[in-house]
């Protein structure tokens, strides 16, 4: 095994794989786990590599792939391997993991030495209320501080928000920053100097008997401000500009080249001024917040990891570090490591540094694994040139590329190859293929600007179906959260039957029921009509309907309310729950109409299958059978930052305040714009790249004819082979009642509109009933009547606002009833147990209730607290069989079905 590696992993060629592997011969060559330092980007990711390195172990030899990798680089033989099986998964199992991701690890860390800055250990984790902080630092400040901040918002014509966003940018980079202190009457002076040379030109072109009626408008101007709008100030001489070509002499170049001097002087000192007014704001701000935080007892990830540098440079060694933290780190595994921030590094740096020593007495590695193609995540600090860096300035660090794509069929790959071997300045490796055939289509779609946007998707998703596609094996990439959520209503419209998932993290605030709900309390509070015509707009009523919004609201909570309204506008569902949920954080009706629009809990999607949407950055990590992938919709946002941050492989070399046409008079600006602009555009190949090695057997792109995000590609219509079907083969719409809320319709029965509401009501109350029990049933540490009380205690605190006394006196009951119920005492019995047990399956995240481990089986229990025992209870219980199967790779489980029932505890095996 090579000691020391770092991995170019193109999309598909086995990143996973090669991680896993390497984990597994560093245990056989005689690691401890806990001395295996190994960092993922995600919690998902990191879950995913434990339960991978498990699995391998569990199944280690049956898998050749996996065992003939691991003998060539563990360079032991098969015996050997298979004969320290037992030995490496008991000491997998039971050993303290390092397997973090980043984030983690650096929090970690601060809480172990948060003592040094004067830091509670309990701190919580959470954003900032950019308006209170913003607020309260306002206050903070004395009358000259604010005087200060008065004049640079004035001065630069920026407001409190803007300057606030250049805070969290500078405290973000982490980067020293030190104020000069420039008097502001130099830039007034600079500016006199400039038009002093200027209206030399200017008198010399108004006499030039030569000088056209252009020539002289040129030079048509009074003021600084006016000058500076003119084109010719940015030429080399003023006889390249065609106007003043006739009148151009000795003369004339020199006043140019003087004006020249006079007005880079100008932007230097002017940039120079704002740039450090801004520094001095900046370092009060700093100051404030870490007092702020450390009051409030609350960090942003961006703080720990500032704090944790300043820990690591100037308050603790390395091998004070070790001794804390329980464990000297021998070998490091980085994953994704072109996300890595250039501070995560420098924190990562000592450590590093330590393995790469080149003490040959200690087994030491390091090793870590990306694609610098797959970088996407710049704008919050991924610098995907350390990637390179890190290799090429340690002469021990060996570098290797995996450039077989094991994921995509032959076509998608070849059709990406010619796409982005073409491309100019951008590395990229000819990727092979291992599966024959593929389908690929580019669309010109002219309707992606128009007002129905999707109309042609949905004649395409129609196509996929007819030709044996499973709508369950079909992705939507979009670029935005917004797209998703446009597509998804739309498509829900359009196809009613099918199951759409949206997998993603969009603000509960954004969907629909939710929005109806908002508006519907601040039209109660307000009484603005705008509110109400929302409502109606938003639940598909003609604008001026009238609504039945009567409600007192001295007389209601906050989740009264809700709950009310929900029923009255027929529109309860999860979103409307969760936000019952969170709405215990108001206090009153002010402080929700106030500070809803604040609410950052994301919404609930209970699909958990289906034709799939998420935005490209959602998808990435993820493969899909057959994969759609949109342009951008709508136009990308300008970056509008007043700041520029230029580097040096690692270093800071400038920090420039932006001027317009600053970058015509300084050239080491103009190249660190340059420079921007080609990261940019390496940012936006890099997410084509991400969204176009998803599909495994289809790929359909629709472009857009003007403004395409694909020209950068040169791409064109097309179409490739034939669609692929999908092997899985079921009925592609099921036939599945639904419930719909509909409206009213007065001449029917008064029967069916009780059972209705009758529902509505029993809908949210069952829900909650539901999830108290299954809350019980978590936090029940051994199942034995005396542990009843304490568990029912626990749950009051948590749902006492949605369920009364006689809800908890039936948990209670039911509990009872399953603790003496035999068959679930005779599987209890003697084995260890886990509730709420969580597992990756097909991309999925699925919750067993209980598993048990008995006798080398395992046994799955799934409760329910429904009256009916339906057929979908026993299809999700074969599902969680299926996983543990695929999971462990063993045929020994057993799954079983518990009915928790008022009067009765049913017990069955499926």
């Amino acid at each position: 095994m090579k000691n020391y590696l770092a991995l170019k992993a193109s999309a598909g060629s086995g990143k996973t794989f090669a991680l896993t592997v390497r984990y597994v011969c560093l245990l056989l060559l005689g690691a401890k786990p806990n001395e295996i330092l190994t960092l993922t980007f995600t919690n998902k990711a990191a879950n995913e590599m434990s339960e991978r390195i498990y699995k391998t172990l569990l199944t280690l030899g049956d898998d050749e792939a996996y065992l003939n990798a691991i003998i060539e680089q563990s360079n032991m033989s098969k015996q050997d391997i298979l004969g320290k099986k037992s030995l490496l998964i008991k000491s997998f199992s039971s050993a303290n993991l390092s397997i973090f991701t980043i984030d983690k690890f650096v929090n970690k860390i601060l809480r172990e030495f948060c003592g040094y800055i004067g830091i509670s250990d309990d701190f919580e984790i959470k954003e900032d209320d950019i308006e209170a902080l913003s607020m309260k630092f306002l206050q903070s400040l004395n009358a000259n501080q604010f005087e200060t901040l008065i004049d640079f918002s004035f001065y630069e014509k920026k407001k409190f928000n803007s300057i606030f966003e250049l805070f969290k940018m500078l405290l973000e980079k982490n980067e020293k920053v030190e104020v000069l202190n420039i008097d502001v009457k130099l830039i007034d002076f600079q500016k006199d100097k400039v038009l002093e040379n200027a209206y030399k030109i200017k008198e010399f072109i108004l006499n030039c008997s030569v000088a056209s009626a252009s020539a002289k408008k040129a030079v048509d101007f009074e003021k600084f401000d006016e000058l500076f709008g003119k084109t010719w100030l940015e030429k080399d001489s003023l006889s390249e500009y065609s106007y003043f070509k006739k009148c151009a002499n000795e003369t004339i170049e020199e006043y140019f080249i003087e004006l020249k001097k006079d007005i880079t002087l100008y932007y230097k000192i002017r940039a120079g001024y704002s740039l450090n007014k801004l520094f001095e704001l900046f370092l009060m701000f700093k100051e404030f917040k870490l007092e702020f935080n450390k009051n409030k007892n609350y960090l942003e990830f961006n703080d720990i990891s500032n704090l944790v540098y300043e820990l690591l440079s100037t308050k603790i060694d390395k091998d004070f570090l070790y001794f804390r933290l329980d464990s000297t780190y021998s070998h490091i595994l980085i994953d994704e490591f072109q996300d890595t921030s250039l501070l995560q590094y420098k924190i990562l740096e000592p450590l590093i540094k330590e393995i790469l020593s080149g003490d040959t007495t200690k087994f030491k590695t390091f090793f870590y694994v990306g694609d610098t193609k797959q970088s996407i995540y710049r704008f919050r600090g991924g610098k995907r040139e350390l990637f390179d860096y890190v290799a090429n300035s340690n002469s021990v660090l060996e570098v290797e590329v995996l450039n077989t794509n094991y994921r995509s069929c032959e076509n998608i790959i070849n059709f990406v190859n010619e796409l982005f071997l073409k491309l100019p300045n951008y590395e990229y490796f000819k990727q092979e293929s291992v599966t024959k055939d593929g389908f690929v289509e580019v669309i010109i779609d002219d309707a992606l600007e128009e007002d129905e946007k999707f109309v042609n998707i949905v004649i395409k998703i129609e196509e996929l179906l007819k030709n044996g596609v499973n709508f369950n094996d079909i992705a939507i990439l979009t670029y935005t959260n917004d797209d998703v959520l446009s597509l998804y209503y739309y498509l829900k419209q359009k196809f009613p039957d099918m199951k759409i998932s949206t997998e993603m993290t969009s603000k509960l605030i954004n969907q629909q029921n939710v929005k109806a709900i908002i508006n519907a309390i601040k039209y109660i509070y307000f009484k603005e009509e705008i509110y109400k015509e929302n409502l109606n707009s938003i639940i598909g009523n003609e604008l001026l309907t009238t609504l039945d919004l009567e409600i007192n609201l001295n007389e209601k909570s906050i989740q009264e309310l809700i709950k009310e309204l929900s029923k009255r506008l027929k529109i309860i569902d999860e979103n409307i729950i969760k936000l019952i949920e969170v709405s215990s954080e108001f206090n009153n009706i002010v402080d929700f109409v106030y500070e809803i629009d604040k609410l950052e809990a994301n919404m609930v999607n209970s699909e958990s299958i289906g034709l799939q949407i998420l935005t490209i950055f959602k998808s990435k990590g993820l493969e899909f059978h057959t994969v759609i992938l949109l342009d951008r919709i709508k136009r990308k946002n300008v970056d509008k930052s007043s700041l520029l941050f230029e580097y040096e492989n690692l270093e800071l070399k400038n920090i420039f305040y932006k001027i317009k046409g600053y970058e015509n008079f300084n050239k080491e600006y103009e190249n660190a714009i340059k420079k921007e602009k080609a990261l940019s555009l390496d940012d936006e190949i890099n997410i084509l790249y991400v969204a176009m090695t998803r599909a495994k057997n289809n790929m359909i792109i629709f472009k857009k004819s003007k403004s395409s995000v694909f020209d950068i590609l040169n791409m064109s219509n097309c179409k490739i082979g034939k669609i692929i079907e999908s092997s899985n083969q079921i009925k592609n719409i099921e036939e599945k009642k639904i419930v719909s809320y509909l409206p009213l319709n007065l001449g029917t029965q008064e029967k069916p509109i009780s059972k209705e509401k009758e529902f509505e009501i029993d809908h949210l109350h069952a829900k909650y009933f539901g999830l108290a029990t299954h809350y019980c049933l978590e936090m029940i540490n051994e199942f034995k009547e005396s542990n009843i009380d304490y568990v029912i205690n626990l749950v009051k605190t948590r749902y006492s606002n949605f369920l009364d006394e006689s809800d908890f006196i039936d948990i209670k009951n039911r509990l009872y009833l399953l603790i003496n119920n035999n068959t679930f005492q005779s599987l209890i019995n003697n084995s260890m147990f886990i509730t709420e047990q969580s597992l990756i399956y097909k991309e999925e995240i699925k919750i067993i209730d209980l598993l048990l481990i008995k006798d080398d089986c395992f046994y799955i229990i799934d409760y329910k607290t429904t009256k009916e025992e339906l057929q979908e209870h026993k299809l999700q219980v074969l599902h969680y069989k299926k996983a543990i199967k695929t999971i462990f790779d063993t045929s020994n489980v057993k799954s079983y079905l518990v009915y928790l029932k008022s009067d009765n505890c049913v017990v069955y095996e499926v």
